[in-house]
């Protein structure tokens, strides 16, 4: 573990667990003078049936709509802190995918902090599908919040 984290991924859902995993990751870059990046994927894999196109397409440009308002949001936020390097991603397709290949894609980052579920999770499952991923497939450190 490095002495000092120098780039923060935190992937985020409007989950309670997003958030709180969030929250973690402020602390964190603000302790290590770290630049942070939220990271929401709208996961637009249930939008790709062809006979409901309509539909689907307003429902995904709600999702869309929803996690640019979600990261204005955390703008605000981290706007209040010490953080000074901080930026936001929106990306659509597989969430799990996704994080893996934008932290393989940015070799500078050196710490994920994410919740131990999503959005889509149950309850009762104590690590998400994408958690699990992450964790088995990141290039660096991974932090799971509760």
């Amino acid at each position: 573990m490095p002495n000092t984290y120098q780039h923060i991924l935190a992937p985020v859902d409007s989950s309670a667990a997003a958030q709180a995993a969030f929250n973690e990751a402020v602390n964190i870059a603000q302790r290590h003078q770290a630049n942070l990046t939220a990271l929401y994927v709208v996961d637009d894999s249930a939008y790709h049936a062809p006979a409901l196109d309509p539909v689907l397409h307003e429902l995904l440009d709600a999702e869309a709509a929803h996690a640019e308002a979600d990261m204005a949001d955390r703008r605000q936020f981290v706007q209040t802190t010490t953080v000074t390097h901080f930026k936001t991603e929106v990306a659509y397709g597989n969430p799990k995918r996704l994080i893996e290949a934008f932290a393989k894609q940015h070799p500078e980052i050196d710490l994920i902090v994410l919740g131990a579920t999503g959005k889509d999770s149950p309850n009762r499952v104590a690590v998400g599908s994408t958690t699990s991923y992450v964790v088995d497939h990141a290039p660096c450190n991974v932090i799971v919040i509760r």
